[in-house]
């Protein structure tokens, strides 16, 4: 069946024509998807969301201006593109949640020696152990810290989230050789 008939057929309402169409750029459509990275799992949901969208589209796709795959392949990559950003934006929602999360998080620390503290402070990596003073002891904000330090403040607010983490695993480890000895 050529192109033209297929469009007029699937515009119609042709099940078997809109079986064709899907089959035959599946694999293409696929390509797309994976060639972006978006991950396996998200992939038959995007995909299905494409070919609703070409379905959907169909009756505005003009010859005159491309071929078919052309205008499939354009509509494949904006969709895609789209969804990753709606992906991004839900991600960083979810960051932000833990991030709040982990800051009402408290670590009892009156019994631990300020000195001692200091010790772990130091041995964090370098840019935990900057974003982790700016923001716990100077009071700065992630806005304010980004600036300082050329980040964004996402990545200061990911500093701040290894520092808090890798101090936590420490006090946990002393905790355990104080309560039990060197294990």
């Amino acid at each position: 069946m050529n192109t033209d008939s297929l469009i007029k057929k699937c515009l119609k309402g042709n099940a078997r024509a809109q079986q064709l169409l899907y089959e035959q750029y599946l694999p293409y459509i696929l390509t797309i998807v994976r060639r972006f990275g978006v991950e396996q799992a998200e992939q038959s949901d995007l995909i299905q969301d494409i070919f609703v969208a070409v379905f959907q589209g169909l009756e505005r796709f003009d010859p005159n201006k491309g071929d078919l795959h052309h205008w499939i392949r354009g509509l494949a990559i904006h969709k895609t593109i789209a969804f990753q950003r709606k992906q991004q934006r839900l991600r960083a929602e979810e960051f932000m949640i833990s991030e709040q999360a982990a800051r009402t998080t408290t670590i009892d620390l009156s019994h631990y020696d300020a000195e001692y503290l200091l010790e772990l402070i130091a041995k964090l990596p370098a840019g935990a152990r900057t974003v982790f003073n700016l923001y716990v002891v100077d009071g700065y904000s992630h806005e304010e810290i980004g600036k300082m330090l050329d980040i964004s403040p996402v990545g200061s607010r990911s500093q701040l989230s290894r520092a808090k983490k890798l101090l936590r695993e420490a006090l946990e480890a002393q905790k355990i050789k104080g309560h039990y000895g060197n294990i």
